[in-house]
């Protein structure tokens, strides 16, 4: 009956804490920026303030099992604001790291508040602080940032073979592209690049899934050397619900600017380089950083090995 009995004690505030903070993150998403570390650390350090204050006292008596407590509920409240739809998987992804770290400042705060004074009414004004902070550190302007992605192959093939392909990559199929860290975000695998001339101009038309279909158009052309393009992405590209709301493309945080593809002739070989510039307004430095060169490598790293299988095959059964 004791067991019962402390079971529901921690179960009870357990499960109003999650739908405390779930519910407060929904609140100061409306109210708040919510891209930016400022707000990723910010957020977390005071929920975790929060359920540190409303941690069943008679029942998690060592720092460990109060560690325990508060990673546990910051994570099913994550798990919550994913099933509810407030944040998709990359979003939350991408976030997650700031939001431990941010929740365990949280919970070292209140300890140390703890210590210094009991639970009193001056509590109240020393939990608002982090909001305090997070409103006045969201006001600080901070300076976009272009990135510039870069990685390579080397192809056992001349670069005028290798060029041609480039051009058009019809009919790739799923078993050309082994699945990556990306694909299991929700990120679909390429099935095609068409390219295409008209009056305007060349244009290579980029298909990845039955549903994404976006444009290159081409700045410059090089044969046997080097093609250019930017990127555009027109009303419809993607389906609803495939990009996160603070990682659309074209958004105020993030967008894909442009590409080249640089080719170099290397002892009868080719080094094919794939290029990509995104754009990062979130003003989150090191860590956007991070996460841009995460997507794009992987990205890359798909298109390059597919040319390589594919201008390989083709060249030794010319030759």
């Amino acid at each position: 009956m004791d067991m019962l009995s402390n079971l529901l004690r921690i179960l009870a505030p357990a499960i109003a804490l999650v739908v405390g903070v779930v519910g407060l993150a929904a609140l100061s998403v409306s109210m708040v920026d919510p891209v930016g570390l400022e707000y990723l650390f910010g957020f977390p350090a005071l929920a975790g303030f929060i359920i540190m204050w409303f941690r069943p006292k008679n029942s998690l008596k060592t720092f460990g099992k109060s560690v325990a407590w508060l990673l546990s509920i910051m994570l099913l409240s994550v798990l919550g604001s994913w099933v509810s739809g407030l944040e998709g998987l990359i979003c939350i992804t991408i976030a997650l790291i700031p939001i431990l770290f941010g929740t365990l400042l949280g919970g070292v705060l209140y300890l140390c508040y703890d210590r210094w004074e009991k639970l009193s009414k001056s509590t109240l004004s020393v939990a608002s602080l982090p909001i305090l902070a997070i409103a006045l550190a969201d006001v600080i302007p901070a300076n976009p940032e272009v990135y510039q992605i870069s990685n390579s192959i080397l192809i056992d093939a001349p670069p005028a073979v290798v060029f041609q392909m480039l051009k058009s990559i019809p009919d790739i199929s799923p078993d050309e592209v082994e699945t990556r860290p990306t694909h299991l975000l929700g990120v679909p695998k390429p099935t095609a690049a068409v390219w295409e001339e008209g009056e305007a101009g060349a244009v290579r038309h980029s298909y990845w899934s039955d549903e994404v279909h976006f444009l290159e158009r081409i700045t410059a052309y090089d044969p046997a050397r080097r093609i250019a393009w930017d990127f555009e992405f027109p009303e419809g590209w993607a389906p609803e619900g495939i990009e996160d709301q603070h990682v659309k493309v074209g958004g105020p945080y993030f967008d894909v600017l442009r590409g080249e593809y640089l080719l170099e002739e290397k002892d009868g070989k080719t080094q094919l380089t794939l290029t990509s510039w995104t754009y990062d307004g979130s003003g989150m430095g090191v860590y956007a950083e991070f996460w841009h060169n995460f997507f794009f490598d992987d990205f890359h790293d798909v298109i390059l090995h597919v040319v390589k299988a594919r201008t390989e095959r083709a060249w030794s059964e010319q030759s």
